[in-house]
């Protein structure tokens, strides 16, 4: 293959050029400008983690007491009353995953636009 003034790096049979880099590196650079100048994005991060990890945290403390309250060893019993709060706490942790990722876009964008990137 032929290039003039250009990098040619082959990984696993696809070529990378000088010109395929450089505009990897201003993304990058970009990518860190933006994420910089807008401390809100990480806070839209750190909420979604929280989120979720208090959801968790609810849900086994809510099965616990929906066990304790069955006095029950029947398996079958305790899948039953456990699969619909389970399933409504996994949503809501769905749920507070694309909040925060709506966030976090909505935030990136609105620095992107302000630095003029």
């Amino acid at each position: 293959m032929h290039c003039d003034r250009m990098l040619l790096i082959r990984i696993n049979g696809s070529s990378i050029t000088a010109l395929d880099l450089n505009i990897m590196k201003a993304f990058f650079l970009n990518f860190t400008r933006i994420v910089e100048n807008n401390p809100r994005i990480y806070w839209s991060i750190i909420f979604g983690l929280a989120a979720c990890l208090m959801l968790f945290v609810a849900e086994i403390v809510h099965v616990q007491n929906l066990l304790a309250e069955l006095h029950t060893k029947d398996q079958n019993l305790m899948r039953t009353m456990i699969e619909p709060l389970s399933s409504k706490y996994k949503w809501s942790r769905v749920f507070a995953i694309i909040v925060a990722l709506a966030w976090s876009s909505f935030e990136y964008l609105k620095s992107k636009k302000q630095l003029g990137l």
